[in-house]
């Protein structure tokens, strides 16, 4: 059976690193059976704005826990009711989570240049598996936190890493929520055309580039609660 990314199209040129490049509309790949592509144009499509939302929202995020980060440095330098917590191991755990999903992520992206559509799946199901998993390690370190007594209330340094974590979890989840979405969606015909496979792929790779994003938004909350005086 053909795969489900087969196109007439020549391959388009493949993609490299972590993030969806830009696509150029002369590129051969927008045709179909060698014309100008017109048949296979979709008005609604417009390359590059979802990469240009996803830089935006980038952006919010990245101000989001700058400021968060900023107001509890500030509070940190009053040592009233402020205790260094220790930070759970599951965390360690967590971290490395993370970081095998990336690499699977882009195993997926992989498998879509290839047009390998069974590969393709089955790397954004374990991604998404990973992604979940993480999440499930990040309720059972709060927890841990839970049955030693820190609560919110209690520690500023442990309102930290209860609004930290959770609003990166929440963030995770919309990533999950977009590999979903692309599991879903390519679950379509045999045969697609230029436009459809181009837009499965520009999805993928800003997906991929949220979910970096990411991996590297937690590695800096995390080397922050260690080092965090």
């Amino acid at each position: 059976m053909p795969s489900v990314l087969e196109t007439e199209e020549p391959r388009l040129a493949d993609i490299n690193g972590g993030g969806p490049h830009d696509f150029d509309p002369g590129d051969g790949g927008w045709g179909g059976d060698g014309d100008d592509g017109s048949r296979d144009r979709d008005p609604s499509y417009v390359p590059g704005a979802g990469l240009l939302a996803m830089r935006l929202a980038m952006v919010s995020i990245s101000a989001l826990f700058v400021t968060v980060g900023i107001a509890y440095y500030e509070r940190s330098r009053s040592a009233v009711n402020w205790q260094h917590i220790h930070v759970p191991a599951l965390l360690w755990l967590s971290t490395v989570i993370i970081l095998a999903s990336g690499w699977m992520l882009e195993g997926a992206r992989g498998a879509l240049e290839r047009k390998d559509s069974a590969r393709y799946l089955r790397w954004i199901e374990i991604t998404i598996g990973f992604g979940l998993a993480f999440l499930a390690s990040q309720v059972l370190a709060l927890r841990e936190l839970v049955g030693e007594g820190i609560y919110l209330r209690h520690n500023p340094h442990s309102s930290l890493f209860y609004v930290l974590t959770g609003a990166h979890g929440l963030h995770l989840l919309g990533g999950i929520a977009a590999l979903c979405f692309l599991l879903i969606s390519s679950a379509g015909p045999v045969r697609v055309t230029s436009v459809q496979y181009q837009r499965r792929r520009s999805r993928t790779g800003i997906t991929a580039l949220y979910w970096h994003f990411l991996t590297i938004l937690w590695l800096g909350l995390f080397l922050g609660l260690l080092l965090w005086p």
